[in-house]
């Protein structure tokens, strides 16, 4: 995950993003104690200042933004998002480059992170039988193209035109432009749906693991990863922690919140748990976020960030032994 912050212009009236208020928890009705108050965008410069609430429920302790964006306003916060920008990779010096090149896969051997490592860019699909696999919030589609080299009859969806067009163009991958609610569900059903660091950004986080469920035939997967909010990298940061992403992440989880989201959107079973395996990117994100000063444009990605990503991998897994339940990702498997 590399993290580029990008200069903020003159914000106008138009920038302002509506909020709505959200003063109970989603999923269990209590009401939430401020966690963090005061937050910016320091990662693509949307305006505001955020707060992110708690559930005061031992049993729950679901975090989430209140007030949180409305669903008509939050295309706002994505105006300078990554994924509308080709500029992240100038940011990166050809030291930085060279020195991850050099030292990130050996740290993964050293760490006896490689089998994971394997895994976790296959969604943790490598003992189940390919199949029919859909990917919600496909992006550029580069998981898509992996999976269907596996073996996988693969499609995509997503709500960006740009990235839909980059999909089929590069990969001759097909893919739904569009929310998933509205895509029609197939004669054939899937077998397997799929989706990273999307379930964090989204208002009804059970409609969107309901409408899974709907796509997938019986006794189908559904494998998902998202930040995980028990993580080393959180109490290690706090504020700064690069999973809270104000205002995108509108609700941030752990394997129990996650679970009892996949309960109540109708799944039969469910296994969950964390990994430590791509801490780097999160964080090298967190340590330039603790160290940079908001709106100060493109921050050029040093050989010394790459170290101090190094070292926080190190660290977070050195962490994930002594607690499972402290990787920087929540991992979740859930059967129809």
């Amino acid at each position: 995950m590399d993290i580029v912050l990008e200069s903020d212009e003159c914000t106008t009236q138009q920038d302002l993003i509506d909020t709505q208020d959200r003063p109970v928890c989603y999923l269990c009705g209590n009401h939430g104690e401020i966690l963090y108050d005061g937050l910016v965008d320091r990662l693509f410069g949307a305006s505001g200042e955020w707060t992110l609430k708690k559930c005061s429920n031992l049993k729950c302790g679901l975090i989430w933004l209140d007030p949180m964006p409305t669903e008509v306003d939050i295309g706002k916060a994505y105006q300078n998002y990554y994924t509308h920008s080709q500029s992240k990779d100038t940011c990166w010096t050809l030291l930085a480059r060279s020195l991850r090149f050099f030292f990130h896969q050996p740290s993964i051997a050293l760490l006896r992170m490689r089998t994971e490592r394997k895994q976790y860019k296959s969604m943790y699909l490598n003992q189940v039988p390919a199949g029919r696999l859909l990917e919600v919030g496909c992006g550029s589609g580069k998981r898509l193209a992996r999976m269907k080299a596996l073996g996988w009859d693969v499609m995509g969806q997503e709500i960006d035109p740009v990235a839909v067009q980059y999909v089929q163009k590069k990969w001759a991958i097909d893919a739904h432009l569009g929310p998933l609610e509205a895509m029609p569900v197939p004669q054939e059903k899937y077998d397997v749906v799929i989706m990273s660091h999307v379930i964090e950004h989204v208002h009804d986080p059970i409609a969107l693991l309901s409408t899974c469920n709907r796509l997938l035939k019986k006794n189908g997967l559904l494998v998902l990863l998202t930040p995980n909010a028990q993580s080393y990298g959180h109490q290690k940061f706090g504020a700064t922690w690069r999973g809270l992403e104000p205002p995108r992440h509108l609700h941030l989880f752990t394997c129990k919140t996650l679970i009892q989201a996949s309960q109540k959107a109708g799944f039969s079973s469910q296994h969950c748990w964390t990994t430590a395996v791509a801490a780097y990117g999160i964080g090298q994100g967190s340590q330039l976020m603790s160290s940079s000063v908001n709106n100060q444009g493109c921050r050029l990605v040093t050989a010394r960030d790459v170290l101090r990503g190094l070292s926080f991998q190190l660290a977070a897994q050195l962490a994930f032994k002594r607690d499972k339940n402290s990787g920087e990702e929540c991992v979740l498997m859930a059967t129809k």
